[in-house]
């Protein structure tokens, strides 16, 4: 299941320790995701998927991870429902398994289209005229950032001016954006503060990437506003994108064509079954986690 959701990630950072603070918070059955049929995702079905999920348990620290993870564990479950109306069998000794990956994996097989190569070099030469976004590398940066929640006060002031008087600070050479980001580091520690190493910005995504995405190397942007949160970032390198020319993709055109397939299918399947299943993530009730996990350190 982990194929299904590789495109778009933002900033999933991996850091170990927060899984065991995320099971110690209260109210563990307030549902953090709710599906059209009455069911929910809740705190308590978290924590179980992820005893179950080594491979995620990394995702607890920040709210980009844990919703990344509970739009995983709410697209297995849309398969499971998608399985049950369409007759997919489940195995014997499986059936107790509310969030079941290999049933889950076993009807996107069916749903999915069969992803084929182009047979020649005409087909190859068709297929990269008419899908141009399968031949555009999107850009790329090195990136620190500094989070913090915008209902924060920074001496005396909101998050947002705060970061904006920092901004003018750095730009002037009486501070740096590394002092500025250690600063941050004090008050909010719940998402790495500084050096985020190199990102992919999508630009169809999140609209932090997609302002991201035209900036030059060197420069700052924001402060930005982004849900309950208050950002600014700095470039610190960066490759822009580029759309490859027939020579430069002729060769990887039948591995670009399967690859652009299997991630248009499965963006189309989550979007069709979470709409038919009316699946929706609960921003303010993932958020209430981590303001009472922070409340009790």
């Amino acid at each position: 299941m982990r194929q299904l959701l590789q495109n778009g990630t933002l900033f999933r950072m991996a850091v170990a320790v927060a899984f065991s603070a995320m099971a110690s918070v209260t109210a563990a059955a307030e549902p953090l995701v709710k599906l059209s049929n009455g069911e929910s995702i809740t705190q308590d079905d978290f924590s179980v998927y992820l005893e179950r999920r080594v491979d995620l348990r990394a995702s607890g620290r920040n709210i980009w991870g844990v919703q990344t993870t509970l739009r995983e564990m709410a697209l297995v479950r849309a398969l499971m429902l998608e399985g049950a109306a369409i007759g997919v069998p489940r195995d014997e000794g499986r059936g107790e398994l509310r969030f079941d990956d290999v049933y889950a994996q076993a009807v996107y097989t069916k749903l999915a289209p069969a992803c084929k190569p182009p047979a020649d070099e005409a087909e190859s030469r068709k297929y990269f005229e008419e899908h141009p976004r399968a031949f555009r590398v999107p850009a790329m940066a090195r990136l620190s950032r500094i989070i913090l929640p915008a209902s924060e006060v920074v001496e005396g002031e909101p998050a947002t001016a705060w970061l904006l008087k920092e901004v003018q600070a750095v730009a002037t050479g009486k501070s740096t954006f590394e002092e500025v980001a250690k600063q941050a580091e004090g008050i909010y520690k719940l998402d790495p503060q500084g050096d985020l190493g190199w990102i992919t910005l999508f630009e169809e995504d999140a609209s932090v990437l997609r302002v991201l995405a035209t900036a030059k190397e060197g420069e700052m942007v924001g402060p930005l506003r982004e849900g309950d949160f208050a950002y600014l970032f700095k470039v610190n390198e960066k490759r822009e994108a580029q759309q490859l020319t027939w020579e430069a993709a002729a060769v990887s055109v039948p591995t670009r064509a399967v690859t652009f397939c299997r991630q248009e299918a499965s963006r189309k399947i989550r979007e069709d079954l979470f709409k038919k299943y009316g699946v929706e993530l609960d921003g303010a009730a993932i958020r209430a986690l981590f303001a009472k996990q922070s409340a009790a350190k």
